[in-house]
């Protein structure tokens, strides 16, 4: 009937005190309940210990479950009642159903009916899948009394969730005052709430559903800060205003709308629950106002694997056809289709030899792997023309700061490890920075001014590049200070690097702004600090070897140099000039003391597309486990908030946020212009131009080699992504 789970807290483990109701098609009994009570009696809860319900995965999937919402208007005039609603569920072939409180609000402790409605939804073989609650109060109202009444008549209604056989209910983050203050309240009832309803084997989600709660990244912060004691999200398609005209929560127009598609990034890595909402269709049997195709896309990018629930709210059929409707277009939508078809390796043969046949580059390749299979390999023109080398599979090419990524693999790994938070402050295990100022300008004769911090450095703050350093752009007084201090000097060590960014102003304060730039080398110290390995050495014992990517190094021996690809710079004509390799290549054949996490890696198509390949079957290949996939996904997770505005170049990446070392593409693109990409995805890429990315959606990794300066001065990037998606379509 229920299974014990240990929950990941910052990684930590939480004792497996909770029994959780399974989600079967079958109603809990007053008997397993009373079992999950004994079970229960040994557990103690300790505010880092709480009991939290697993989140509810169906066995096969996908699943979908009819929210009672859709027969709102047949159940408010009397036309049925909540018992019919189960049956008819089961009629049009749903495997659970979502029941709406406001359809028995005075029958809260009316066990008999409880018990009637949880029989007919057993006789139908329906599962009860969760219980939404309204009209019990505000769990943000700025009154403690008035919250604790709400927490009271929440409680009430978790009983009834129980006896229901539903192991998910469904709250409001409604409340008054501002933003800060309503979550701040939020936080303090729920938190309780949550704990005590985890002990009756339900658990607490938070839905986007009116006023402030429609902002996807406050109601994830929310969410998150509830996230010990069980709270999850459950995300739905529509419900996005955060402001309506004079206040009302609904009804109004509306003045504010958060953007569904970043919405649905935002809530989904913590989705117990989906609300698959439609109003009208086309001709085409699509919703014309949300595409969802898109949000399909971000579903499975968060490889979500609970109860879809489905939700018509039009007007222009009746409830029965409207219903079957957004099932179908549901259904339609899952199914996942080959990206890498005939049509596309067609683009993609014509698109790599375009590249090379009009002299924009000298040599190029790229390998696509979709599902785990390789759906695509080609290789075309010179990796280095003055000795006529083919550019190939096995061509050694420089990938500069895609070694970020990598460098952030092996911080994470001591994450999950538990030896350290996200937001821990830097200069807990970097000393050296514990003393940085910020610049606040020069004075009268010319001397830069500091001030200190607003707040400490953190170690987010190096994953997503709004720790503050400086990266030699031209801000007077500070270039000076970087110049003397020889930042890019090789001869130097990690700790040495330390020393001297703790000597040099930020730029700005931690967290104001997205600077790209050392974070990433700041990273690899700290792995350093806590693992005590020299960074080179920790990376190739626990990231480069146990994946095999024996062409991964900073270090390229005398034997393979042969294989390296040139570099090339592309000339204000348009003409290409190779590098010389002594100075092309210095870095990688010649022994540093120096290993950087942002930079200084080589790699070959097939060890790169091997490191995609790991994050994209959630951090395990061939038997080997290289992270959780909670923390990939945590990687893949925007970070930036949206009050960080100044992003530097971020932008021209296309509709992202950042996550730790990867970009995430947060909405579709707007226009034919922008770089073509699956919502979800992540990707990053370096200075020579090479560029990969993992497609979760379509589950697809794409590893793109060249070697050209300046940064894709030509449209590389765009040209090869068009060539694997297809033509630009317009999203709504």
């Amino acid at each position: 009937m229920g299974l014990l789970f240990w929950r990941m807290v910052e990684g930590r483990c939480l004792p497996p005190c909770v029994i959780c109701i399974s989600n079967l098609p079958t109603l809990m009994t007053r008997f397993s309940f009373a079992l999950s009570l004994f079970l229960l009696a040994g557990c103690t809860a300790s505010p880092d210990e709480v009991p939290t319900v697993a989140p509810q995965t169906a066995e096969v999937y996908p699943r979908y479950s009819l929210g009672q919402w859709s027969f709102h208007r047949e159940l408010f005039s009397g036309e049925m009642t909540s018992i019919d609603f189960v049956e008819a569920a089961a009629e049009l072939g749903f495997d659970g159903v979502e029941y709406v409180n406001q359809f028995f609000l005075d029958r809260v402790e009316d066990h008999a009916f409880l018990d009637s409605l949880a029989a007919a939804a057993a006789a139908a073989d329906i599962a009860g899948v969760m219980l939404l609650v309204d009209n019990a109060g505000n769990l943000g109202a700025s009154d403690p009394g008035e919250r604790q009444r709400a927490i009271e008549q929440h409680l009430a209604w978790v009983g009834a969730a129980r006896q229901l056989g539903c192991p998910i209910m469904r709250v409001n983050a409604h409340g008054d005052g501002t933003p800060d203050e309503i979550m701040a309240a939020c936080e303090a009832a729920i938190r309780p709430l949550a704990v005590a309803a985890g002990r009756e084997g339900v658990q607490i989600v938070i839905e986007n559903h009116g006023g402030i709660s429609n902002d996807g990244e406050w109601l994830a912060e929310l969410v998150g800060r509830l996230a010990d004691v069980g709270v999850g999200s459950l995300a739905d398609f529509d419900n996005w205003c955060v402001e309506r005209e004079n206040g009302q929560l609904w009804g109004a127009p509306c003045t504010n709308r958060y953007d569904r598609y970043r919405g649905m990034m935002d809530l989904m890595p913590t989705a117990v629950g989906v609300s698959v909402k439609a109003f009208n269709f086309d001709a085409a049997g699509e919703e014309p106002d949300i595409d969802f195709g898109t949000m399909f896309d971000i579903i499975h990018a968060h490889d979500y694997r609970g109860f879809l629930g489905i939700e018509y709210e039009g007007d222009a059929l009746p409830a029965r056809e409207g219903i079957a409707a957004t099932l179908a277009l549901a259904k339609q939508s899952w199914k996942r289709r080959p990206v890498v078809d005939a049509a596309a390796v067609s683009r993609l043969d014509s698109t790599l030899a375009r590249f090379v046949e009009t002299g924009g580059v000298a040599g190029v390749s790229s390998l696509i792997y979709e599902k785990g299979e390789e759906v695509y390999f080609k290789a075309v023109g010179m990796a280095d023309r003055e000795r006529s080398v083919p550019m190939d599979r096995n061509t050694i090419v420089q990938i500069y700061s895609m070694t970020k990524p990598i460098a952030g693999v092996a911080l994470m790994q001591l994450y999950e490890a538990g030896k350290f938070s996200l937001d821990d402050p830097v200069d807990k295990y970097v000393p050296e920075l514990a003393d940085v100022r910020v610049f606040d300008g020069l004075d009268a004769s010319g001397k830069v001014k500091t001030v200190a911090p607003a707040r400490p450095m953190t170690i987010r703050d190096l994953t997503r590049h709004t720790a503050g350093f400086y990266n030699g752009s031209d801000v007077p007084g500070l270039r000076e200070v970087w110049a003397a201090a020889d930042v890019r000097n090789p001869d130097v060590t990690l700790t040495g690097l330390a020393e001297k960014l703790g000597k040099i102003p930020l730029l700005f304060h931690p967290g104001e702004q997205w600077e790209y730039g050392i974070s990433v080398d700041m990273q690899a110290l700290v792995v350093e600090r806590i693992s005590g390995q020299p960074f080179g050495e920790y990376l190739r014992e626990h990231v480069l070897d146990p994946l095999g990517l024996e062409d991964t190094r900073y270090f390229v021996p005398e034997e393979d140099r042969g294989r390296m690809s040139g570099a090339y710079r592309r000339q204000e004509d348009g003409s290409l000039v190779q590098l010389p390799s002594a100075e092309a290549h210095a870095f990688n054949v010649n022994p540093q003391t120096y290993t950087p996490g942002g930079f200084g890696l080589t790699s070959t198509l097939g060890d790169y597309a091997r490191f995609g390949r790991m994050l994209a079957a959630g951090g395990k290949l061939e038997g080997v486990r290289i992270l959780e996939p909670e923390t990939v996904r945590r990687m893949a997770t925007n970070h930036l908030s949206s009050e960080v505005t100044e992003r530097l170049w971020l932008p021209s990446k296309g509709q992202v946020g950042f996550g730790v070392d990867f970009a995430v593409r947060l909405r579709p693109p707007v226009s034919a212009e922008e770089n073509p990409g699956t919502v979800g995805e992540f990707f990053w890429d370096g200075a020579a131009s090479t560029l990969f990315w993992v497609d979760p959606a379509n589950d697809l990794v794409a590893v793109f080699f060249v070697q050209l300066f300046p940064y894709d001065p030509i449209g590389l990037h765009h040209g090869f992504r068009r060539a694997v998606y297809g033509p630009f379509k317009p999203i709504e």
